[in-house]
């Protein structure tokens, strides 16, 4: 899995910044359908919405081609953020992002993608036996989302200097 630096949203043009922002948020779309199982009481417990998973995949690709063909950077689907530092390089490159695209009207709030990094940051606290990050109700709008996006990345600085004080002791 290639590993890079998010974008700088600031050296972005409008246009694309607004592409990439509604990119990553089919992108946490479709990976939030495909993490988290539906529950519905009328199926077995191996049945999943994979319709609906498919579904999201091929809206999420065909808008990934389209935005590296018109675009560069490419944009890289599926980075890990499995790690504190990880998790954190990301949430501030996406609070920048929607920053810059926060009046746009063609952007809607990220909710998919703040479900994203709050699904990351639990599997992390779970991981690391630290205390849970909170899980606030869906944003309502863009401003809400980039709240939660910097309150995720100073959560992630405490991490690390937690994990930074246990390791000097």
């Amino acid at each position: 899995m290639p590993e890079r630096i998010e974008t700088d949203a600031g050296k972005l043009n409008p246009d694309q910044a607004a592409e990439l922002a509604l990119l990553v948020e089919l992108e946490a779309r479709w990976e939030n359908l495909r993490k988290t199982p539906v529950l519905a009481q009328d199926v077995g417990p191996d049945t999943y919405d994979l319709r609906g998973i498919q579904k999201a995949y091929d809206e999420f690709h065909s808008k990934l081609v389209t935005y590296n063909k018109l675009y560069t950077p490419a944009h890289v689907p599926e980075r890990l953020l499995n790690t504190p530092l990880r998790l954190a390089v990301w949430c501030r490159s996406m609070r920048q992002l929607y920053i810059a695209v926060e009046n746009d009207p063609r952007v809607r709030c990220p909710v998919q993608l703040l479900h994203k990094a709050h699904r990351w940051a639990e599997r992390m606290s779970l991981r690391l036996n630290k205390p849970r990050v909170g899980c606030p109700t869906p944003p309502d709008t863009i401003r809400t989302a980039i709240e939660g996006l910097s309150a995720l990345g100073e959560w992630c600085d405490d991490l690390m200097s937690t994990r930074a004080v246990a390791n000097d002791s």
